[in-house]
């Protein structure tokens, strides 16, 4: 029964949604997102319609809902607070969870995401295509510095490329020339991708072919694994002269196996980071890193989000922002 007293069809001819979402929306609006049904609700009241009294008030503030992969790393701190600056300032409520997105776990989510009313989700992960898929059929979704490179989802990030360029650049003016990569999973990571190309691209154009024994993956990039691969790496009869890892954690582990292994930082060997988190000021040395703008990146994530969910309409954006080479002691002598 049609409750609303007009027909689906003319809301369906007004709104451009299909009769079926428009019967979901009346029957069981709790699987319909907030801004759909705000829309199904406007066009009946100006068809001259009554809404069913059991309709959900949609006076309350709007809802997203940030997805963080790994909340024990600091660096998504900085990401998430500027996402929650930007929705307090915006006066939408932000919700938090800590998860992993994968073809066992999304249906949960997107449960999750019915049943809390959320209207847009920020993730922090590259996604299984299938999963991308069911994920923004059902919502609208942003990405924030990892992403999927595909031309049908936003996402806001850093220029991977020109930043681990800048990095190589400098380390082959100190000339150091042996210069090793501590990377995370290629396959799993975009930025892991991107920053192997730069590194080996740079090293190409300097006239230096990269040493396979020089490039280490820790898949999760965790200290406590990486720590033993590269003491590994620096007992080989041909070490490197400068070690760079795609973040801050990874580079303090390299410090440690320095130390470990009786090699003194920066004198024999070059050490630089990636992300510009605390531990890079709280080692000794201090670490050389890139400075990304993990609180700009937060905020422009959830303000792209709100624009995109007013206006659904909107094409995908993709925002590539700048990064800064941070100087420190473990690369100054």
């Amino acid at each position: 029964m049609n409750r609303s007293n007009v027909p689906y069809a003319k809301i369906s001819e007004k709104l451009g949604i299909s009769a079926s979402t428009i019967s979901r929306a009346l029957r069981q609006p709790h699987l319909v997102k907030h801004t759909t049904l705000k829309q199904i609700y406007s066009a009946i009241e100006e068809l001259g319609g009554t809404l069913p009294e059991s309709a959900p008030s949609l006076t309350s503030e709007m809802r997203i809902l940030a997805i963080v992969p790994v909340l024990n790393n600091p660096f998504y701190t900085d990401i998430a607070q500027g996402i929650q600056d930007a929705a307090n300032q915006n006066g939408c409520q932000l919700l938090m969870i800590n998860e992993m997105l994968t073809p066992f776990n999304i249906q949960q989510i997107i449960h999750f995401i019915a049943q809390s009313d959320i209207s847009g989700v920020i993730i922090m992960q590259k996604l299984e295509e299938s999963v991308l898929e069911q994920l923004k059929s059902r919502t609208t979704v942003i990405q924030c510095s990892e992403f999927n490179e595909t031309d049908e989802v936003s996402y806001i990030t850093i220029d991977n490329l020109d930043a681990i360029r800048k990095l190589i650049r400098y380390i082959l003016t100190t000339g150091r020339k042996k210069i090793a990569l501590v990377n995370c999973d290629v396959n799993r990571f975009t930025y892991a991708r991107l920053r192997l190309q730069g590194f080996e691209e740079t090293l190409e154009e300097a006239g230096l072919t990269p040493n396979p024994a020089h490039i280490i993956t820790i898949p999760d990039g965790k200290f406590s694994v990486a720590v033993p691969a590269i003491c590994t790496m620096l007992k080989n009869p041909n070490p490197p002269d400068a070690i760079v890892c795609v973040s801050d954690i990874l580079a303090a582990a390299a410090l440690r196996a320095c130390a470990l292994e009786g090699c003194s930082v920066p004198a024999d060997i070059m050490v630089t980071g990636f992300d510009n988190i605390d531990i890079s000021i709280m080692t000794t040395p201090n670490i050389t890193t890139v400075n990304q703008p993990k609180h700009d990146m937060g905020f422009m994530a959830c303000t792209q989000l709100l624009s995109m969910i007013a206006d659904p309409q909107k094409e995908p954006r993709r925002f590539i922002l700048d990064t800064e080479l941070i100087l420190r002691e473990s690369t100054d002598f």
